[in-house]
């Protein structure tokens, strides 16, 4: 009776671990998806007008909950601006993930979003520019404190990081 039990909790933490490994993977395509869509989304370039009509932030965020909320995930918390480029800890000059730890959402089961305009911390729209500002840089990026469904998990190993960005060229003329 004792070895069904003792193999029991073995079996249990195995099917546990499983289920949190497989909803990491998917927590990860959502949030690739979502920062792949919100980079689509401000890179359009609406060619009559010859504008940019979703090119800041507030339409780059909608695209970007709509994303996480079709998944059931919590919307995004912008961090712009002022900090709209978070640091990598690889010294890369794109703002691609590996980030410090303090880029990310402190609490679990959070994401936080940056918006990285020409790769320059500070650039910041609140509204479309014109048609100026053609063919630049536009980089998405989503961050999300992952925490496991698995008690034994999150006491051994806590929460974990995950990072998802999407740069695109701005069309235009």
């Amino acid at each position: 009776m004792v070895e069904f039990a003792l193999s029991s909790v073995v079996l249990l933490l195995l099917v546990g671990g499983l289920v949190d490994i497989g909803r990491a993977i998917y927590v990860t395509e959502v949030i690739s998806n979502a920062a792949r869509e919100g980079a689509r989304h401000g890179a359009y370039f609406q060619a009559p007008a010859l504008a940019h009509p979703y090119l800041y932030d507030a339409q780059i965020k909608a695209a970007v909950d709509a994303e996480l909320a079709a998944a059931s995930l919590p919307a995004s918390t912008l961090k712009n601006p002022g900090t709209t480029c978070p640091n990598p800890t690889d010294g890369n000059a794109f703002h691609n993930p590996p980030y410090a730890s303090a880029a990310y959402p402190p609490t679990a089961n959070q994401t936080w979003l940056y918006i990285c305009y020409q790769n320059t911390a500070g650039v910041d729209f609140t509204s479309a520019p014109g048609s100026g500002q053609s063919l630049q840089d536009v980089n998405v990026i989503v961050l999300y404190t992952y925490g496991p469904l698995t008690p034994l998990v999150t006491a051994q190993f806590g929460s974990f990081h995950l990072a998802a960005n999407e740069h695109m060229t701005v069309g235009g003329r």
